[in-house]
């Protein structure tokens, strides 16, 4: 139960489509039972199946990491439903496209929840069972554009503010690169790309050489102007494709998806001599140890980067300002 509440609580989107499973069961279910007893046999029918189709989204959304396929499913099933009970039921079945259209904003993109709405909006004009005059239709289509302009302005800033609370929690603010927190995501990815797919991924671990020194020598804020220049270089000097991460005060972390272990020497290499020749101090020359591993096959995360690190220890005993690569040959 734990590790349930755990999901919802780390991922939004997983917590909005329960959140219609939840609204689906106790909210639309006890109608189905009602109109099946009350002989009406079509709208209970209909608002089964809507009850079904949406609890078979919500148990894909929690088997599968995309949620998009889910949510969209659901904002379907949703507009689509209510459309229909509107047909069937006539006025009453339109107080359901009120909560459909807000949950069209929450589950879809802002651009898909207006084309869906506007869809289902002209759907409703056309088709003349779900309204007695063109007066209710009107104040219908008022209203319900008023409740669509709301939902698009809080749509738009949950969204906003959940772009910013991730990247506080993903970004380090002084070099801005990602930080810990991210690599361990992108680390776990990459050990799960390579078991599915084979995909070859090596990651190094960069220390700088004696910043301790810097710091005492010069001030704190000029360490702090060399770890800005120093996560520069080094995406300056890697691929597009390759991750930066700070994985805290001077150490950091490279990943190189598509490298392999007789690759990284010369790779290694390259970037230390980069480092040794652009990045300076006070006039001070600053080098760089590294220590880099290949990922095996069946390793977890954890012994990868471990074992890059005690390649970088090695790396430090031996004098700094070299590269050690881990021994163990990925095959």
């Amino acid at each position: 139960m734990r590790a349930l509440l755990q999901r919802l609580r780390t991922d939004f989107q997983l917590t909005i489509i329960s959140s219609f499973g939840g609204a689906a069961l106790f909210g639309i279910l006890p109608f189905s039972f009602y109109r099946f007893a009350t002989g009406n046999v079509v709208a209970g029918v209909l608002d089964m199946a809507i009850v079904l189709s949406i609890l078979l989204a919500v148990a894909h959304a929690w088997r599968n990491e995309d949620r998009r396929a889910a949510s969209l499913f659901v904002a379907i099933v949703n507009t689509v439903g209510c459309l229909a009970s509107a047909t069937v039921l006539g006025p009453p079945g339109l107080y359901w496209m009120y909560p459909a259209l807000l949950g069209n904003f929450l589950l879809l993109s802002r651009g898909r929840a207006v084309l869906v709405t506007a869809l289902a909006m002209l759907f409703l004009t056309i088709q003349h069972r779900a309204y007695d005059s063109s007066m209710q239709l009107a104040m219908f289509l008022v209203t319900a554009a008023v409740s669509g302009m709301v939902a698009f302005v809080f749509a738009y800033r949950t969204e906003t503010q959940r772009e910013q609370l991730e990247a506080l929690a993903t970004i380090d603010p002084l070099t801005g690169i990602q930080n810990r927190r991210a690599m361990e995501r992108e680390l776990k990815l990459a050990v799960e790309l390579a078991g599915r797919e084979g995909t070859a991924f090596a990651l190094a671990m960069l220390d700088l050489d004696h910043f301790k020194r810097i710091n005492d020598r010069y001030g704190h804020e000029a360490g702090d102007d060399v770890l800005v220049a120093f996560a520069d270089l080094l995406c300056e000097c890697t691929r597009k494709v390759d991750r930066c991460f700070r994985f805290g005060g001077e150490e950091f972390v490279l990943l190189m998806p598509g490298t392999k272990a007789d690759a990284l020497p010369a790779i290694d290499q390259q970037i230390r001599v980069h480092i040794v020749e652009r990045l300076r101090s006070h006039g001070e020359v600053i080098t760089v140890s590294i220590g880099a591993a290949a990922l095996k096959p069946d390793e977890d995360w954890q012994s990868w980067l471990a074992r890059a690190d005690a390649a970088l220890y090695r790396a430090k005993s031996e004098g700094r300002d070299r590269t050690v690569v881990d021994a163990a040959v990925a095959t």
